[in-house]
């Protein structure tokens, strides 16, 4: 049985590597490829036909010395060609047969498989790029409520209404709800009365998702000084009512250094 076989050398070339040839005919590479060397002019004349792409590798021997190895690919016109110099013995017919019947396989390969697999392959693409389009609106839906949420919490429903288009949408500062917690002791008087709004509920008027995110901003200005400890039934920390407004405006300024909203520059001055 032949071992001839032909490989895409690109761009749809079908080409079988000489070495193959040789091997098929019973003849030395070196004879075979010197024939190749002699009538590559004459087919590179031929427009139909061309120059025959050579290739070349280094290697090492067993003696340890580097030696040179070159052969041809040669199309099927190219090898057609070729094989008509030789006389027509037993093994140069077989070789003939082996090489027609190699090129027309490829190109049937070429002509059915391939498309199929191009298909598939454009169809997966495609299912890809849905995929990767439906994550994004998936974040960037996120963001947009991460940033909605933030910008009622500061200036009202009626701020994002006008934002989103709405030109009957009325504008009112919503209301600033002031946490008070007393600490008393055992027989109920009270010890100290705390005001202000509580680490969690700060971070969330201003969007974040969590009150670490509070402290690191208020720590990027040097502002970290504004939340205080208090005790209520548990230890916890506030940030009294007076400081609320001038973190408003360096919120709203975009000061200090915090994770950046749908639509903001990417870094802040502090």
């Amino acid at each position: 049985m032949s071992l001839l076989t032909v490989s895409d050398h690109g761009n749809g070339v079908i080409v079988v590597d000489s070495r193959l040839v040789a091997a098929e005919l019973g003849i030395q590479h070196k004879n075979f490829l010197g024939t190749i060397e002699k009538y590559n002019p004459k087919m590179a004349s031929n427009p139909e036909m061309g120059a025959v792409a050579f290739e070349t590798r280094e290697f090492q021997t067993k003696q340890g010395n580097v030696s040179v190895e070159r052969w041809a690919w040669l199309t099927e016109l190219q090898a057609t060609f070729i094989m008509t110099l030789s006389r027509n013995t037993e093994q140069v017919v077989n070789c003939k047969l082996a090489l027609a019947t190699a090129f027309e396989k490829a190109k049937q390969v070429i002509k059915d498989i391939i498309p199929a697999q191009s298909q598939e392959i454009e169809r997966l693409k495609l299912e890809l790029q849905v995929a990767q389009a439906q994550t994004a609106a998936a974040q960037s839906q996120e963001r947009l409520m991460q940033v909605s949420s933030a910008i009622v919490t500061m200036h009202g429903a009626g701020m994002l209404g006008l934002i989103l288009g709405k030109p009957e949408a009325i504008v009112e500062q919503p209301p600033i709800v002031v946490e008070k917690n007393i600490l008393v002791d055992r027989s109920g008087r009270p010890v100290r009365t705390y005001e202000g709004l509580s680490k969690t509920k700060l971070a969330r008027r201003y969007g974040m998702k969590k009150p670490q995110e509070l402290v690191n901003w208020l720590q990027s200005m040097g502002k970290d000084h504004f939340i205080q400890p208090a005790m209520t039934a548990a230890p916890c920390q506030f940030v009294p009512f007076e400081y609320v407004p001038e973190l408003d405006r360096l919120w709203a300024s975009q000061q200090g250094s915090r994770q950046r909203l749908l639509g903001e520059q990417l870094s802040f001055s502090k």
